[in-house]
């Protein structure tokens, strides 16, 4: 992803347990401040800490755990907690004042701690806040540690090394850029497949608020990869926000299961004390969903939609109606919509509309002014905006002389101004960007062409290249996974396409549903033979139906043209509201 760009998703979440505050039976004081969590397998481990001890916790089967179900605490230990994880049947506790201790799981009852690490930085041993497992390497255990008191510039201080001899050995270091307002760096988890999540807190007079954002910034899962000192911009934000219910909720700790599920742990001051929800509550995020394989899952938030007609036209004393809305393009706030005669007549991908709105965030679609009919746009799957022009992916397998073309037109009049000859039929197309040194402006189209004698839909196939002399010229081939792909059914479709510089590339894929893959800039420019694997998959919610064409405006807001039911006699192009694309 390119840098200053990054991804804001909004957390839907359920309620797990509510964790007692306790007494510390060292110096009868009060753990009721939430600190460290960690799962392994189906059981959890938190802690709750006072000035100087701690509760843990222990839950077992936390998936089941039902809404606000109280927890009382296992075991107190003298040494105030701040993170946690879990390593090979150990926990993992960093504390007050520089110090990580080690408890085996099987002992946790009995609050056994088996050895104590010397946490310092560049010889000051400050209070090591936070801690995550990292990986091992070469036989190594390697952690990473988060010190508060070495952040700088609002950036994030971190350390990867191994805990041996009584100490913590430093071996790489880095920064992690905040979220503007969100000052206060929590608890972190890193996942090899995501990166590392850190929790922040906005504050107000230095007092917890209701505001939290979740950063994940994709760290190397490889030590040797790591940049020392560099400063990683989060791609990703997750927006975890209170409610009226709380006059504060503060996130203090977070990890992910194995199943994929992220659980937040909180510090919660009900508006109304005393009321149920006036308990510290470890919450179970229920979009997004980070399985194993890397791939996010995250249902998307709809929004308003706006309504795109379906024209009559007449053709020859007969009349046909474009019900077929294939493409969809944005230039800044103005919208376009290419929709087609696609039923099996002697008309099928023979007569297309161009529709405009000229405000995409309240105006509905309507026919250009004075736009022809075009005949040849084919199926019209594919459409997008480049320096005053649109450009259509023009494809149709039904007529005899196969159509595989780019056709141009003027978005102000509907005309068509020219027609690329492809070698393939293209049934996605995106704008690229210009490249200097060849001094063109790049397309990125997706091939509709059986590959190697299998499904195009298979191992999706995309070009780079540009216009010129009436010809689509390639530059560059690559291919990615199709996740969704299904040997067993028909029904095995790709739909338009989507490329931003800042954010990747979104493909529609379709078999009994419509789902979006995303495939990060990066990886395209690195790409070789080996088919690139998404990293997200979006899924659409209740409120959104087939899903064709697809664009993010430049606020950043996506926008998904779906074919609706042929009851309604129109189809629309609706506005997502989580997740929000961000440029800077």
């Amino acid at each position: 992803m390119s840098a200053n760009a990054k991804t804001r998703y909004t957390i839907s979440k359920v309620f797990g347990p509510a964790i007692l505050d306790a007494t510390v039976t060292t110096d009868n004081s009060n753990a009721h401040n939430m600190a460290g969590m960690t799962i392994n397998g189906t059981t959890a481990y938190c802690a709750k800490r006072s000035q100087t001890g701690s509760a843990i916790y222990v839950i077992k089967n936390i998936a089941n755990v039902t809404a606000r179900k109280k927890v009382s605490r296992t075991v107190t230990i003298p040494y105030a907690v701040y993170g946690m994880t879990y390593c090979k049947n150990y926990l993992f506790m960093t504390c007050y004042k520089n110090k990580v201790i080690k408890m085996p799981v099987s002992s946790v009852s009995s609050g056994t701690i088996t050895e104590e690490f010397t946490v310092s930085v560049d010889g000051n041993g400050y209070i090591p806040q936070s801690i995550s497992y990292y990986g091992t390497e070469n036989n190594e255990v390697l952690f990473l540690i988060g010190v508060g008191k070495m952040n700088k510039d609002d950036s994030f201080f971190y350390m990867i090394g191994t805990l041996e001899n009584s100490k913590f050995i430093e071996k790489k270091r880095f920064y992690v850029k905040g979220s503007a307002g969100y000052e206060q760096a929590q608890g972190i988890f890193y996942h090899s497949k995501y990166g590392l999540f850190i929790a922040t807190n906005k504050l107000t007079n230095g007092s917890a608020t209701n505001y939290n954002m979740i950063l994940c910034a994709r760290i190397p899962d490889k030590i040797s990869s790591v940049d020392n000192g560099k400063i990683y911009i989060p791609e990703s934000e997750f927006r975890f926000n209170g409610n009226s219910r709380y006059a504060s909720l503060a996130v203090r700790s977070l990890c992910i299961s194995d199943s994929g599920i992220l659980y937040i742990s909180t510090n919660a001051v009900a508006a109304t004390a005393g009321s149920e929800y006036d308990n510290d509550v470890i919450f179970r995020a229920t979009n997004p969903v980070f399985p194993k394989n890397g791939l996010m899952e995250f249902t998307l938030s709809s929004k308003e939609s706006l309504i795109v007609p379906n024209p009559d036209v007449t053709i020859n004393g007969s009349t046909y109606t474009c019900a077929n809305l294939g493409a969809f393009a944005l230039n800044d706030s103005t919208g376009y919509c290419l929709i087609s005669h696609t039923d099996k007549d002697e008309m099928q991908n023979k007569a297309s509309i161009l529709l405009s709105s000229s405000d995409i965030t309240s105006t509905d679609f309507t026919r250009v002014k004075g736009s022809p009919v075009l005949t040849t746009m084919g199926h019209g799957n594919g459409m997008t905006y480049a320096n005053g022009y649109l450009f259509v992916a023009a494809y149709d397998k039904s007529v005899n002389s196969r159509r595989a073309e780019i056709a141009k037109l003027d978005p102000a009049t509907g005309i068509l101004v020219e027609t690329y000859q492809c070698e393939h039929a293209m049934g996605g197309i995106s704008y690229y960007g210009y490249n200097s040194e060849l001094n063109k402006d790049l397309f990125i189209v997706l091939n509709y062409d059986p590959i190697d004698d299998k499904s195009y839909a298979m191992t999706p196939e995309f070009y780079i290249g540009y216009l010129e002399s009436k010809k689509f010229i390639s530059v560059k081939k690559f291919s990615v996974q199709n996740p969704s792909f299904d040997s067993t059914i028909d029904q095995n479709y790709l739909q338009d396409i989507y490329y931003s510089p800042k954010h990747g590339l979104f493909y529609v894929t379709f078999t009994e549903s419509t789902k979006i893959y995303r495939i990060l800039p990066e990886q395209i420019m690195q790409a070789a033979n080996k088919p690139l694997a998404p990293v997200a998959v979006y899924l659409k919610d209740a409120a959104v139906k087939e899903i064709e064409s697809l664009a993010i405006s430049n606020s950043g807001i996506l926008y998904l043209a779906q074919n609706c039911s042929t009851s309604l006699n129109h189809d629309a192009v609706t506005s997502i509201a989580s997740p929000l694309f961000i440029n800077n």
